[in-house]
């Protein structure tokens, strides 16, 4: 069982949006999809889940075009926090039509979740605060009981003790091993702690799909200080510098091995030191472009 995303590709336009996307999630998995404002994040979800065609490629259900087989459709939740037919109607009224769309929609679970976090389900939507908006697409979503679940920017306006609730119930979610949940966001530091794989967008691609796990265990973020300002070149050539002051440079290794350990200390810092590597290191290592900070040498 599993979804499998082969060769997307999508313009908006006429730029070249999405480019040769390809990618499998399985149920179990918590995935986050991350990349800089306007790399396409949402027009992913939107071509996956129907609301965009697909210029070429294919979205597959357990082998199964969606496309060739509609009902399959079913399998996929993404509720658009950007959906302005939304706007207009209540809470109930959303929650009716998605009954009628999704034949195992929770009604009890969606009842039950709308009543512990306090939100009015004969209120328009217009009338909620963007907090109030982001929680019930997350409570509708859940409540879909679709096998994959689409979360764009979930955490965006919720403030502390319910984005950690949130983060419990998107957990309890795949527990099972029954669902799979994907979430775009911008707030790394609690994507990090709940996901297990992170998708990186740059320029319309994937530029790496890391398991974390792995990752973490692989990499290392290390902060070393020289003499003088000159930066050598195995940091450059091997690492990814994230920022430098003076004479001290802190840089993230994806792959760091012993030979590379061995390299690193025939540069003869005067100071060196292993750092906590986080989501947002990894981010700010590949996505950093030449005009966002200069590297002083």
């Amino acid at each position: 069982m599993s979804l499998k995303i082969t060769n997307l590709n999508k313009q908006i336009d006429h730029h070249a949006t999405l480019i040769d996307l390809d990618f499998t999630v399985e149920p179990g998995q918590i995935v986050g999809i991350i990349g800089r404002n306007g790399v396409g994040k949402t027009t992913l979800f939107r071509t996956i889940n129907g609301q965009y065609l697909p210029d070429t490629g294919q979205v597959l259900v357990d082998d199964q075009a969606v496309s060739a087989q509609p009902e399959l459709r079913q399998r996929l939740s993404f509720v658009d926090p950007q959906a302005n037919f939304f706007k207009g109607v209540t809470a109930k009224q959303i929650a009716w039509y998605y009954r009628a769309t999704y034949p195992e929609f929770d009604q009890a679970k969606f009842d039950q979740l709308m009543t512990r976090y306090q939100l009015p389900v004969d209120q328009k939507l217009r009338h909620f605060s963007k907090g109030m908006f982001g929680l019930f697409t997350i409570i509708l979503s859940v409540s879909t009981k679709a096998t994959y679940l689409f979360l764009d920017e979930p955490l965006d306006g919720l403030d502390v003790i319910i984005r950690k609730n949130v983060l419990n119930i998107l957990i309890d979610e795949v527990a099972n091993g029954d669902h799979a949940i994907l979430i775009a966001s911008h707030n790394l530091s609690e994507l990090e702690g709940i996901i297990d794989r992170v998708l990186m967008l740059k320029d319309g691609r994937i530029k790496h799909d890391y398991q974390l796990e792995t990752m973490r265990a692989q990499a290392r973020k290390m902060q070393v200080v020289y003499r003088d300002k000159t930066i050598p070149a195995v940091l450059r050539e091997q690492g990814h510098i994230i920022s430098v002051s003076g004479r001290v440079i802190v840089v993230v290794f994806e792959n760091f091995t012993p030979a590379l350990a061995d390299q690193l200390t025939a540069t003869k810092p005067v100071f060196q030191e292993a750092l906590p590597l986080s989501l947002t290191d990894l981010f700010v290592a590949n996505l950093t472009d030449e005009h966002d900070y200069e590297l002083l040498s």
